[in-house]
């Protein structure tokens, strides 16, 4: 967990510039984000407006879950949903434990959704078509989804409680 702050930082930046790159190739008219079907019309943003609403929301979710993370002890009690709250809560060492841990989990969250806005990003610039070199990432999201699933799922292994020696 100790490594994860500089993976979170590097995933921002990494999907900084990727948004900058796609700022300068999308063209000037428009930003298809969805495409039309049947029942809709296609959804098409100005590239402005899409780099501000992609950096706004990353930044959104990648703020609310570090505040989440480094605030944990000062929820009250019944929000605090992690296993083995209790415990967790006892003592002031095993607080500072669950900050620290909490802390890790949440950046780790958050470097997850940062790479799976990077694939979202990378599935809406290969789609607009005008660059056939676009590295082809139709299955990433959908990965990507899958380890944030397995990430969220880690919460239990990660809080259990330690067993105690003497």
């Amino acid at each position: 967990m100790k490594y994860i702050k500089y993976l979170w930082t590097l995933s921002l930046f990494i999907y900084l510039g990727l948004n900058l790159l796609a700022y300068i190739y999308f063209p000037d008219s428009g930003v298809m984000v969805l495409h039309a079907t049947e029942a809709s019309q296609a959804v098409i943003m100005s590239k402005s407006d899409f780099f501000y609403a992609s950096m706004g929301t990353l930044l959104f979710v990648d703020v609310a879950l570090i505040i989440l993370g480094g605030g944990i002890l000062h929820l009250p009690k019944p929000l605090i949903l992690l296993p083995n709250r209790d415990f967790w809560l006892k003592t002031k060492e095993n607080r500072a434990l669950l900050l620290e841990k909490t802390k890790g989990w949440t950046k780790g969250l958050a470097t997850l959704f940062n790479l799976l806005m990077l694939t979202t990003l990378g599935l809406i610039y290969g789609t607009q078509g005008h660059d056939m070199d676009a590295i082809r990432v139709e299955y990433s999201p959908l990965i990507v989804s899958v380890l944030i699933l397995i990430w969220i799922i880690s919460i239990f292994p990660i809080f259990k409680k330690p067993s105690i020696t003497e």
